[in-house]
């Protein structure tokens, strides 16, 4: 393999990652927006004292009982969050890709994990009380 054509293939590798990235950050932000969304009608729904309420489903208007408006909201919400997590462990994998590619070294934050109840009493249990 000659020398440009492994740059070529080098620069084309660069560009599809950075482009796989740019679109899952693009989808980042409309995924946050359909949350903030979601959040502020069930908001909305849950101060209502409506016995029934409208909603939208995709591109319908239907009205329907007020509990069952936020249990669809609620389900609705907790997919989102699926799919957002999903996109950010996904865009973690293809930066460090990008950059295996640039030859640089991956980020050493992206790894981080908080520490669950356990870890934090022990580790509070061994920290001196100022």
């Amino acid at each position: 393999m000659t020398e440009a054509v492994r740059s070529v293939d080098i620069i084309s590798q660069t560009e599809e990652l950075a482009d796989k990235i740019l679109a899952n950050k693009q989808e980042l932000t409309v995924m946050d927006k359909r949350r903030q969304e979601n959040r502020e009608a069930l908001r909305v729904i849950e101060k209502s004292d409506e016995p029934k309420v409208w909603i939208t489903v995709g591109s319908m208007l239907v009205k329907m009982k007020r509990t069952q408006a936020i249990e669809l909201i609620k389900k609705d919400q907790q997919q989102i969050e699926q799919q957002i997590n999903l996109i950010y462990s996904e865009q973690k994998i293809l930066v460090n890709k990008h950059r295996d590619v640039e030859f640089k070294s991956p980020f050493s934050g992206t790894n981080l994990k908080p520490l669950d109840r356990k870890e934090f009493s022990a580790l509070k249990a061994n920290l001196p009380m100022l």
